[in-house]
């Protein structure tokens, strides 16, 4: 080919590249700029009460000794029989909380609330349904009008982390705490999951209720201070169960101050469950959103369901997702666990139902957390906002599982009367559940067929 030729067709080849690349660089920014939009459409709880507060609709009265508390678990709709304490000094006010001044965490479904005796602030954590963990904090001065302040660099250096799967998430720490309630060193190594052995959970925390002889690492910390032992060895030198089934906390603290004199092993079974699988969902958005991005796709496209497939990074999150949903990875209980029961009563309660009268909030408690392994997650604002892409992919995973059809080991834990019962649960209660596969409908006892 002579030179001119081979320049001109160099040139032409070159000059079309170029324009792919500057019409998919639009599209590209066209659709992220669409993507993030949506994950800003829908607000989190603590900004629509905030509305609710501006526009005159909703009072918050103010209690002399507790300030804001009470009001503002009443309206989230926190029960105070969630409370659980924590003495190893974490969160915004370290310099307050000690094993003599626990902070008291309060949650619901989508919404945590800490509380910290001498602290001028109350600390809000909330799901955005399409972004994650956001924080607050509310001024316990009273106020015509509260405010909740948005909190964000501070809390994200630890919320928003390799601990949190590099999404806006939540933590729950299992550490030896010294006498003062500093840190000597971790109990067991990362974020407490439902895969953590019980016996290395709530190290740091209070907790009331029991899990037979096989123990739990809470109510315990060292009589020396943290300058005072080498972190490595001392790991093995503190028996952490010694305290394993303490019904109250009479003896170690000042409980009068607080709305339950409990920190209730269940409620902190939950905790440890929802906060984990909060941060799976969000990391679910993240990785759609990036499949999206890198696909030139449309955010609503339900047409696009190969994605969940071929998109490696979607794949192993919806994966990872359904996994934990379905408590695949739920450690073993040694002995049945013994707490409260206001609530389990009040959990439960607000459990949406079958003809049978089963819910996804019933606890088993004698061998694992729930007596039907699903998480009642499913039901939440930031499970329902997930693209179309990933949410249809976790439905069909969950069908494929429930069904029998998935013979995975890793669900091998799932016997043939929990798939069934969760599958009628499910087309119960979840219609959504059946809308992407037109061979299933539901018959007047709810069965599938």
């Amino acid at each position: 080919m002579r030179p001119a030729r081979l320049l001109a067709k160099m040139l032409l080849t070159t000059t079309i590249l170029l324009v792919r690349a500057a019409t998919l660089q639009s599209a590209s920014a066209t659709t992220t700029a669409r993507v993030r939009a949506d994950s800003m459409s829908l607000q989190d709880p603590v900004a629509r009460l905030q509305a609710r507060l501006d526009a005159g609709d909703i009072i918050l009265a103010h209690d002399s000794v507790l300030g804001y508390l009470p009001a503002v678990l009443r309206a989230f709709n926190i029960p105070t029989s969630s409370q659980s304490l924590v003495f190893s000094r974490t969160s915004l006010r370290t310099d307050l909380i000690a094993p003599w001044s626990p902070r008291a965490l309060y949650f619901s479904d989508d919404v945590y609330v800490g509380w910290v005796q001498g602290s001028e602030f109350l600390e809000i954590a909330a799901v955005n349904p399409t972004a994650g963990a956001v924080f607050y904090t509310m001024s316990q001065e009273a106020a015509a009008r509260p405010q909740f302040g948005r909190e964000s660099t501070t809390c994200m250096m630890c919320h928003k982390s390799r601990a949190t799967g590099g999404v806006p998430g939540f933590l729950m720490l299992s550490t030896i705490a010294d006498r003062l309630g500093y840190q000597i060193a971790s109990v067991y190594s990362g974020t407490t999951t439902d895969a953590t052995p019980i016996k290395d959970r709530f190290g740091g925390w209070y907790v009331t209720g029991s899990h037979g002889s096989a123990g739990h690492s809470g109510n315990v910390y060292s009589s020396k201070d943290f300058h005072q032992v080498d972190k490595e060895l001392y790991r093995g030198q503190i028996d952490l169960t010694v305290e394993s089934a303490r019904t109250d906390l009479a003896g170690k603290f000042d409980s009068s101050p607080y709305l339950s004199p409990n920190s209730d092993i269940v409620a902190l079974m939950v905790l440890v469950h929802q906060t984990s699988v909060h941060n799976l969902i969000t990391a679910t958005h993240e990785a759609a959103r990036i499949a999206l991005i890198m696909h030139y796709a449309p955010s609503d496209a339900t047409a696009l369901i190969p994605l969940a497939v071929s998109d490696a990074g979607l794949h192993t999150a919806v994966e990872r997702l359904v996994r934990a949903l379905l408590f695949a990875d739920e450690a073993k209980f040694d002995s049945p666990i013994h707490g409260a029961e206001k609530f389990l009563t009040e959990f439960t309660q607000r459990g949406l139902r079958d003809k049978q009268g089963r819910s996804l909030r019933d606890f088993d408690l004698q061998q694992r957390l729930f007596k039907y392994p699903l998480s009642f997650l499913i039901y939440t604002e930031g499970f329902d906002a997930l693209p179309n892409v990933a949410k249809d992919g976790v439905y069909r995973r969950l069908r494929a599982i429930l069904s029998g059809d998935d013979k995975n080991r890793a669900f091998e834990r799932l016997n043939d009367g929990d798939r069934r019962a969760i599958f009628e649960i499910l087309i119960a209660t979840k219609p959504e559940f059946t809308a992407g596969d037109p061979h299933l409908r539901r018959s007047s006892d709810g069965r599938a067929h």
